[in-house]
């Protein structure tokens, strides 16, 4: 059985992940490992700074820039509405988890809970 892992460059952009998926769906079986899209680990780092700082201003800002950009390529990813709005749906689940760190203390297991989110 094969395995393949892409990293995060690999699924960085709506045209790469058509690319993988392209790859992925050939009829063989096989393992799929995907790192987080290109730039998303370090805005979660980025996100962690912030709350550790007791910024969740600053923190609430770069979640709200990183879920822009799922979105839109939720947006460029599905021809259909309703394919859409399930991958909306997905993405704004993440996203209010990740907000909801914002609320509380912020200590080391949080940080490793927000950074698993990649």
């Amino acid at each position: 059985m094969k395995v393949l892992k892409f990293g995060g460059t690999s699924v960085g952009s709506a045209q790469r992940m058509k690319e993988v998926a392209k790859l992925i769906t050939d009829g063989e079986q096989k393992i799929v490992v995907l790192s987080a899209m290109s730039g998303t680990t370090n805005t979660l780092v980025e996100i962690s700074d912030y709350l550790y700082k007791k910024n969740p201003e600053g923190a609430n800002e770069i979640i709200n820039k990183l879920e822009a950009k799922y979105k839109q390529h939720i947006d460029e990813l599905f021809a259909t509405q309703e394919y859409k709005q399930k991958g909306l749906e997905v993405v704004k689940s993440h996203f209010d988890y990740i907000r909801s760190y914002t609320k509380d203390l912020f200590t080391l297991f949080e940080e490793k809970v927000v950074l698993a989110q990649g």
